[in-house]
């Protein structure tokens, strides 16, 4: 038995010497270069290698703050050149791009309006237009340029509008179709609708040099701006502002049916009526929203609205709506163009020290990635069970966290959330004090580590919407 006891003695010791050598202090320009290394490979499976070299590599304050403004840098690098497009409408630029989804690759196409003396040196803002369920790429980049006549700052923006993916009983390129087609994918809550758009978005980003802090999303009436809402949630760290018209948050009508007819309601006007829950809107203080409704909108009823706007403003919601005399989808130019006006003056705050992150359902019809800022939902639970009512209604948990840098404290209050992952810098926290963890109203403590492969990482990761972090803590709420 003593020799046993040896062996495993020996062997732990080993271990902690191994790891001692393993883990070393790096000062800033070692770390620069490693990230000169990852950034220099374009291939993601060559981008891993290099960042799985870096284990162990640690960082102190001052080069933890260094290393981490230069890969904030490298990745804002513009193009070496811009690309050559095609005109395709009245001076629209054709912009073919593929949309990558987990079971084939689609062929789309967006129209771009570019702003006069776009330079590969000026960081440009960004602007998606998503059209209505009946409208194209086309007429929504007409809406937009209309309304620049009276928000000339439109003129300073990419424009980018795509045409939704349309499968189904129609052509597999959109541009087959006729002006009005029926979408069957649209812009989600499917796989292809969403991909469309955010493979649109990383693929712009690589392309121009696009100022991260100014990327902004629109959408027409109904399916345009149902889908600007969703998306927003999915990927809210991407969006410095969105602007809606005539549309409602993500919902679920708690006294109805799973297969109640809406349109029928809504043909009777009474859809109104009807209790209604709006649970992630919270998820939405982070990201400034203009909102413009009709004062009689059946479709989208504006009493529902009324009551998302409250639910807005009372979680602290930058929220400005504006509801004018109408209803669905009636709105004039000159309203509509006030709110895209107030939305692109808007700047992202990278870094804000209280997130609200939703869930996602683990069959993925929601998607997205879980990651709300430096704040990424693992593990939850789920209402009912997969299939049945309840679970479909409902996109998993949600969580609060914010970071208090005076007290070195995370609180954390959870919904059907068991585990989350919480990306740090130092300008969170202190990171070599002790953090205190209040979850749920108890309280704990833990460390964090400035890690060169976690900003490797991070940096490479999160390249879309421009963040980076030093350390990770995994927390089980």
């Amino acid at each position: 038995m003593r020799s046993v006891f040896r062996a495993l003695f020996v062997l732990a010791v080993s271990v902690a010497v191994f790891s001692c050598v393993l883990a070393k202090d790096v000062d800033a320009k070692h770390a620069m270069r490693d990230l000169d290394d990852v950034f220099s490979k374009s291939d993601t499976k060559a981008r891993e290698k290099i960042i799985g070299k870096l284990e162990g590599d640690t960082l102190d304050l001052a080069a933890a703050e260094a290393a981490r403004a230069h890969a904030l840098q490298l990745q804002r690098e513009a193009p070496r050149k811009l690309p050559k497009l095609d005109e395709a409408f009245e001076g629209a630029l054709d912009y073919q791009y593929e949309v990558v989804t987990r079971k084939t690759t689609y062929k789309t196409f967006a129209l771009l309006d570019l702003p006069d003396g776009l330079s590969k040196d000026k960081p440009a803002p960004l602007l998606i237009g998503l059209h209505s369920d009946l409208g194209t790429g086309w007429r929504e980049m007409q809406a937009l340029r209309t309304c620049s006549r009276y928000a000339p700052e439109l003129k300073d923006c990419i424009i980018a509008c795509p045409n939704a993916l349309n499968r189904g009983n129609t052509a597999d390129d959109p541009r087959e179709n006729t002006s009005g087609a029926r979408e069957y994918f649209g812009w989600g809550p499917k796989r292809e609708g969403i991909d469309s758009v955010f493979n649109l978005i990383d693929k712009l980003l690589a392309e121009y040099n696009i100022d991260r802090d100014r990327v902004y999303l629109e959408g027409g009436p109904g399916m345009g701006s149902e889908a600007v809402f969703h998306l927003a949630m999915l990927r809210p760290s991407q969006f410095a502002a969105i602007c809606v018209r005539d549309s409602l948050p993500p919902l679920y009508y708690t006294d109805l049916e799973p297969k109640a007819d809406l349109d029928a309601l809504r043909k009777a006007g009474t859809l109104g009526e009807q209790k209604v829950e709006f649970p992630w809107v919270e998820c939405y203080r982070n990201t400034a929203v203009f909102w413009v409704h009709g004062d009689d909108d059946k479709t989208a009823p504006t009493a529902h609205a009324h009551q998302a706007r409250d639910a807005m403003k009372d979680a602290g919601v930058p929220l400005e709506y504006i509801e004018y005399e109408g209803g669905h989808a009636s709105g004039s130019t000159p309203t509509i163009a006030k709110a895209l006006q107030g939305c692109v003056k808007v700047k992202r705050n990278p870094l804000p020290v209280s997130i609200t992150a939703r869930g996602v359902r683990e069959d993925k019809a929601s998607l997205g990635n879980g990651r709300n800022y430096w704040v990424e939902i693992t593990k939850e639970s789920y209402q009912g069970k997969k299939g049945d009512w309840p679970y479909q209604i409902f996109a998993g948990g949600k969580v609060t966290v914010t970071a208090d840098k005076e007290t070195n404290t995370l609180t954390i209050t959870t919904d059907d959330v068991k585990e989350i992952r919480v990306y740090l810098t130092d300008d969170l926290l202190y990171l070599d004090r002790e953090i205190k963890l209040v979850v749920n109203g108890k309280e704990r403590t833990a460390t964090a580590t400035r890690e060169l492969k976690t900003l490797a990482e991070t940096a490479s990761n999160f390249t879309p919407t421009g963040e980076a972090y030093t350390a990770v803590l995994t927390i089980n709420t």
